[in-house]
């Protein structure tokens, strides 16, 4: 068997040195934003679609809930969980896992119409608009999670 050509040898040893340093700038120019992976482009996509969810969803109308039958939180649990959303959004900041954290206790779709209709008699202040005002576009994406989970009553 004949030895390959030392000439060849270096030639694909710069090669395979050239596309390891096109990967390394490709791997830092995506690190830093300038270019999007496939997983950036379909996360911020998933972004998008929640926000536009968010100030979409019909649940959060305060009155969704009174024509259906479903398993009710009560009025006390949804003034509780209004306090609850309230405080998490005022101050300096947002406690964004206090808001998932009430949702998460949810039973259904129709206890958010609940908590919005408690959250505005307590208020004055429509919940739906003081979550888009302070969640943030990455923050909205386990929201909807939570949310999409839960069953429509």
């Amino acid at each position: 068997m004949k030895a390959p050509e030392p000439q060849k040898i270096i030639g694909f040893a710069y090669l395979a040195g050239f596309i390891l340093v096109l990967f390394i700038i490709y791997k830092l120019l995506s690190a830093v934003g300038i270019i999007k992976t496939g997983k950036q482009k379909r996360a911020a996509k998933e972004r998008q679609e929640a926000v536009a969810s968010l100030r979409t969803e019909e649940y959060f109308n305060p009155d969704f809930y009174r024509d259906k039958k479903f398993k009710s939180i009560g009025s006390n649990a949804a003034i509780l969980y209004a306090q609850q959303l309230r405080k998490s959004m005022r101050g300096l900041g947002t406690d964004e896992e206090a808001i998932y954290s009430v949702f998460g206790k949810l039973m259904n779709k129709c206890n958010i119409s609940e908590v919005a209709a408690a959250y505005y008699n307590q208020y004055k202040r429509d919940l739906q608009t003081d979550l888009n005002n302070e969640l943030t576009d990455r923050d909205t994406v386990p929201l909807m999670e939570i949310i999409n989970g839960l069953p429509n009553f």
